[in-house]
């Protein structure tokens, strides 16, 4: 058996808003429920004028997603991630900081030509967003990823596959 997953990430269009968190935070990891950023949750303008739905963090894998984009999650019902209140200076639109609660894997195959990755199916636990162990990808399944485009979310973009085998 096998089912078919996808990354996702911020697109980096063109002018978009990066942000950078008032409070130190280590880059090299995920965040987590009892990190500094998710009691200080507010950050600044480093870059560009223009907030898409969502607005990755300067020089890092993390990103804040618009209450548009929440709104689309909560409304699918969709599991695997938490979110908490966040405010960018000057900004008037809300966000949310994003906490990707649920793993997976190891990966036990990988092909960068075709940009596939595999991994044990039974490490999955039915979460609909999740992460691979040992990355920072967020993954999700078809029906997030087809919830996201029929609400034409801005600045997100899905990898190739992520292939649970069991």
């Amino acid at each position: 058996m096998k089912q078919i997953f996808y990354g996702f990430y911020p697109k980096h269009q063109w002018r978009e808003l990066q942000i950078e968190p008032a409070v130190h935070y280590y880059s090299f990891k995920l965040l987590e429920e009892n990190d500094p950023i998710v009691s200080d949750s507010r950050y600044t303008v480093s870059k560009g004028t223009k907030p898409y739905d969502i607005v990755p963090y300067l020089n890092w894998s993390q990103f804040l997603i618009s209450e548009r984009l929440k709104n689309v999650l909560e409304e699918g019902q969709f599991n695997g991630f938490k979110c908490f209140p966040a405010e960018i200076e000057g900004v008037t639109e809300k966000y949310y900081g994003w906490l990707n609660i649920n793993e997976a894997g190891p990966i036990v195959k990988e092909d960068r030509d075709a940009d596939i990755v595999w991994f044990d199916l039974n490490t999955w636990k039915d979460y609909d967003v999740f992460h691979l162990k040992g990355t920072y990808t967020n993954i999700c399944t078809k029906e997030v990823k087809e919830a996201i485009e029929n609400a034409a979310i801005t600045n997100i973009e899905f990898s190739s596959e992520y292939i649970g085998v069991a």
